[in-house]
């Protein structure tokens, strides 16, 4: 992975010019390789360490010189109002959808409680906020790098795993912050169970992590190439998103380890809901993916620019960060 970036000898993790910090990253590792390449002989590195050679999906390349385009413009973050697909392709639903958050830069995961409060990381303002069904907005934690996931427990337990500060923080409804797990560098996704396991998948160093309650951590499943989403459902089954691998990953209670989700390009995010239906964000086709409990997998909305996060509510409704449009929405799922 850290080959993979480019990024294992370069100073910096990332350069405050992109909005999606998974891209930044990438972007960071093609910017230093480029920089190597043109390196006077005086400077130039010991024979011993290896070149850098990064072959970029189009994908990635092309949301790289969208980051760039976009970081020379003042967003405009204009308020938006409830919209419905203007129709449907073969295996594409057209579901109702409404802009529940915006006066974002870059929104990156989301969460839904018991409550029905909206929790959204926003990686450029540093900032993790909690929106009433109301519309109230306040802020959650402090001292963030950059916040990049989120998860909410049964007891208002908010989970956010700062990619930036490579550490997994724990804030509890009345206000205590701590730190969950460690041996992180990139964690780039929380999620938690009913017990208070936490779960934490770390690309850079390539494995995924659950945390007991008592603080025991171990590792979950292997072969992983870019392991950046995670999901539980409520029998305990792990999802895991793969992002270069184009792939997510099921892994049993007993550990058995199944690929689901072929057809997939960049998945990103996950959530999951009772039925064990799954749903994905791939920020390869712009879309949001559902992959049924029997393993068909459907497209549920396209259009989207660069999605990150997903959640459910307990009604059904699907909550997107769509990331480069500065927003998140809300999906009517029921058919």
């Amino acid at each position: 992975m850290k080959r993979l970036f480019g990024l294992s000898s370069h100073p910096i993790r990332f350069l405050p010019i992109a909005r999606s910090l998974l891209f930044l990253t990438i972007a960071c590792g093609a910017n230093a390789a480029a920089a190597q390449s043109q390196v006077s002989p005086d400077n130039a590195k010991p024979d011993n360490v290896p070149t850098v050679q990064l072959k970029l999906p189009p994908w990635v390349r092309e949301c790289n010189l969208r980051a760039l385009a976009r970081s020379m413009t003042k967003p405009t973050n204009a308020p938006d109002v409830s919209h419905a697909s203007a129709g449907s392709a073969s295996g594409v639903r057209a579901p109702q959808y409404k802009v529940v958050a915006d006066k974002l830069i870059s929104p990156q995961g989301v969460a839904i409680d018991a409550a029905g409060d909206l929790y959204v990381t926003d990686s450029d303002l540093q900032q993790v906020f909690k929106i009433t069904p109301d519309g109230t907005r306040s802020t959650v934690g402090s001292g963030f790098m950059v916040p990049q996931a989120v998860a909410v427990d049964g007891a208002g337990d908010v989970y956010v795993a700062d990619s930036q500060a490579g550490v997994i923080y724990k804030v509890t409804p009345d206000g205590v912050q701590g730190t969950v797990g460690s041996g992180f560098y990139m964690p780039m996704s929380v999620a938690v169970d009913a017990a208070g396991n936490v779960y934490a998948a770390d690309p850079w160093e390539g494995f995924v992590a659950q945390i007991t309650p008592d603080g025991t951590q171990t590792n979950l499943g292997s072969g992983y190439n870019t392991p950046v989403g995670v999901a539980v459902d409520a029998v305990g089954n792990v999802y895991v998103a793969d992002t270069y691998g184009a792939a997510v990953f099921k892994i049993a209670p007993d550990g058995t380890q199944t690929t689901l989700g072929n057809g997939l390009v960049a998945p990103m995010y996950l959530a999951v809901d009772p039925a064990g239906d799954l749903y994905v964000t791939d920020t390869g086709t712009n879309s949001l993916a559902e992959i049924t409990s029997d393993g068909t997998l459907t497209t549920v909305k396209r259009g989207l620019d660069v999605p990150i996060g997903v959640a459910l509510d307990a009604s059904g409704d699907l909550y997107v960060a769509d990331s480069f449009s500065e927003r998140v929405i809300k999906i009517d799922d029921k058919d």
